[in-house]
């Protein structure tokens, strides 16, 4: 959506990290006049959104499907000449996840989706509305397990395993149902059980790709020192500094302490946060499962009783030359090395009855930023709202979001429209 804001040419932004959150901040900057500058340590874009090319076969080893919520992200890419293709059919423990959901005990399923739905979005503007409510903040520290529950709408629990545990976004009994609410709606519900989910043709990698070209990335710079001790911060990379009017950091919040003298309060969220590893591996196989493209294991899905299990898998084409079928596979990898990884892989190979020719690729990304449950019952989502425009800095990211790039992009869109105002509000007071 677009802002009647001046468009006021002469503010100096720098953006932190080129993912999907600085990249949008910055198109959302750009489309009102302004040219952000933005700063990635890598010497690539995209953040988790990294596409491999393995012969003819395009594997995604971080980001890969868009949901109906993505409807932004669905323009952009055919903007830039992205087609998206449905995924295959979709199988969680051998049967359609519509059949595994509907299985689960209590009243039918239409009527436990709009009880979540319902008691979720009345969660959802509470939090948003009266953050720092003791009553509000002891309902958003359950873990979601706890909370669909004590609704109880078991089918839920069901659909949680598929949509919530195998995509990365924490185990059901560790993950608070405040963070859940932020991004499980009923597009992002809808699109998990009824499979309506899409990728892009030409991969994620080549549609950032597009997207940055009219943008000022700079690759393979880090920034190594933010200096906000005078009127206007300072960024620090090995070969420059350069003031700004203000700066938005999409990176990790422990990754931002660490560069900037941090305030008590960016401190105390930062320390709010636990990180989840997630590992996604390459494998060729020639007698794992055929006949659809995704599978996903209650076994593994249900709680964390099994960190390292394998989650679920993706077909992703065949290459002789690597070693048969291609699959990639998902694993909770907190505390886990390479070689654990590997071998607990192997083991749950055996178990599910296949076979793995080669190991083609593993990475392993800090995803997921969990909120500890003590931190959201003492206030966390009040801190997250109030360290926004904090000695001149603004917050994206998942930290602040959620690791779907929908949620990523419009919690960007929404910071960059505060942050203007901000910085418009300013420059007349100082009139």
């Amino acid at each position: 959506m677009k802002h009647n804001l001046a468009t006021e040419n002469e503010y100096r932004i720098a953006i932190i990290g080129a993912g999907p959150a600085g990249l949008s901040a910055a198109h959302f900057l750009q489309e009102r006049g302004i040219r952000a500058v933005v700063y990635e340590a890598e010497g690539r874009i995209g953040g988790k959104s990294f596409s491999i090319l393995n012969g003819d076969n395009l594997n995604e080893m971080g980001t890969c499907y868009t949901t109906r919520s993505h409807t932004m992200i669905k323009g952009w890419m055919k903007a830039n000449d992205i087609t998206l293709k449905r995924l295959g059919e979709a199988r969680f423990d051998g049967q359609s996840v519509f059949d595994y959901v509907k299985q689960g005990p209590g009243a039918p399923l239409p009527l436990q989706v709009t009880r979540f739905i319902r008691k979720a979005g009345a969660l959802r503007k509470a939090i948003r509305v009266r953050p720092d409510d003791p009553k509000v903040m002891q309902e958003a520290s359950l873990s979601t397990i706890e909370w669909v529950r004590a609704l109880n709408i078991p089918k839920i629990e069901l659909a949680m395993h598929r949509i919530q545990t195998t995509q990365g976004y924490g185990y059901v009994d560790e993950a608070t149902i405040g963070q859940t609410v932020q991004w499980c709606d009923l597009q992002y519900l809808l699109s998990g059980v009824l499979n309506d989910l899409h990728m892009p043709e030409q991969g994620w990698t080549t549609f950032w790709k597009r997207f940055s070209k009219p943008l000022d990335v700079r690759l393979d710079t880090p920034v190594i020192g933010i200096d906000r001790s005078g009127p206007k911060p300072v960024i620090h990379t090995r070969d420059s500094e350069e003031v700004f009017d203000a700066i938005v950091s999409t990176i990790p919040m422990q990754l931002f302490t660490a560069i900037a003298d941090p305030s008590a309060l960016e401190q105390r969220v930062a320390d709010s946060i636990d990180w989840k590893n997630y590992t996604t591996t390459l494998i060729a196989s020639n007698d794992w499962f055929t006949g659809h493209q995704v599978i996903g294991y209650s076994r593994a899905s249900k709680d964390s009783s099994l960190r390292g299990a394998i989650l679920g898998g993706r077909a992703e084409g065949e290459s002789s030359d690597l070693g048969g079928r291609l699959y990639v596979t998902g694993q909770f990898s907190d505390g886990l090395n390479s070689g654990e990884l590997r071998e607990i892989l192997f083991a749950e190979a055996a178990l599910h009855g296949f076979t793995i020719n080669n190991v083609v690729l593993q990475k392993t990304w800090q995803y997921f930023p969990q909120y500890k449950a003590e931190a959201v019952a003492s206030g966390l989502f009040g801190d997250l709202r109030r360290v926004q425009g904090h000695n001149n800095t603004w917050f994206s990211g998942s930290t602040f979001s959620h690791e779907l790039v929908s949620s990523v992009v419009s919690r960007s869109e929404t910071v960059v429209h505060d942050m203007l105002i901000a910085l418009k509000q300013e420059s007349l007071a100082g009139a």
